[in-house]
């Protein structure tokens, strides 16, 4: 099991409302959603590893990098891209459902830290351990008081520049199985919004919104279990709370 010194990123996305009384149409489609959500981040991801989808979550890596391989127009390209995707969805899906119109309160957070990691590669899949493995995951449930943000630990926050350096609030937390740990959280959250996609026509809103219906077959079928592993259904404000 080889040990190596890595960067790690998760991406996570939240935003919905309580979900326990969704019907099965309803979270297909936040599947979906999120699905192609997180699609858009890993596309605009380049230069970073996809671990794992975890969920409402992706997690990267960058082995062998320093924190400054996270720039923060890297992260910004990211955002940018979920938030033209989220529009994306919005214009040609025509569909209510309680997923669907839950689309602009979706919102995009990462947690960011640097150390070592163990490298396990079973057939073509590499999977990560360790303490700084299970620290970064620890991250995701935070005291940060914004809803879109960037939270790291010391070595990322190291690595910014001194104009990036200064936006930066510190924040102590005490993780689970953790301790004490320095963090730094920005505020992602901009007024600036991504150009507005060209209309379909009706022909094209109605076969793209047929595409997406089809595709929640397996769903609703029960094939595949919708939302599974999903953390951040049903949390709605409470996200924004110290846990």
């Amino acid at each position: 099991m080889a040990i190596r010194r890595a960067v790690l990123l998760i991406a996570d996305i939240g935003g919905y409302t309580n979900y326990m009384h969704w019907n099965r149409a309803h979270l297909a489609h936040a599947q979906l959603t999120v699905a192609q959500l997180l699609e858009s981040v890993i596309d605009a991801g380049k230069g970073l590893k996809l671990a794992k989808l975890e969920g409402d979550a992706a997690f990267f890596w960058a082995p062998d990098g320093n924190a400054n391989v996270l720039v923060p127009e890297r992260l910004r390209r990211m955002r940018q891209s979920f938030l033209a995707r989220r529009q994306r969805i919005a214009t040609d899906i025509a569909c209510d459902c309680a997923s669907c119109e839950q689309l602009d309160s979706l919102s995009l957070k990462f947690v960011a830290h640097e150390g070592e990691v163990a490298e396990q590669k079973v057939k073509r899949h590499v999977e990560l351990a360790g303490v700084d493995v299970i620290l970064v995951h620890r991250m995701l449930k935070n005291a940060v008081p914004v809803p879109e943000y960037v939270l790291m630990t010391d070595p990322v926050a190291a690595c910014l520049d001194e104009s990036t350096r200064l936006l930066a609030k510190p924040l102590t937390h005490d993780f689970d199985g953790i301790g004490e740990t320095s963090t730094h959280y920005i505020d992602l959250a901009t007024p600036e919004a991504p150009p507005a996609p060209l209309e379909r026509g009706f022909f094209g809103r109605l076969g793209m919104t047929t595409k997406f219906e089809l595709s929640s077959l397996p769903f609703l079928l029960g094939i595949k279990r919708p939302a599974d592993g999903f953390r951040n259904l049903g949390r709605g404000t409470d996200e924004l709370l110290p846990s």
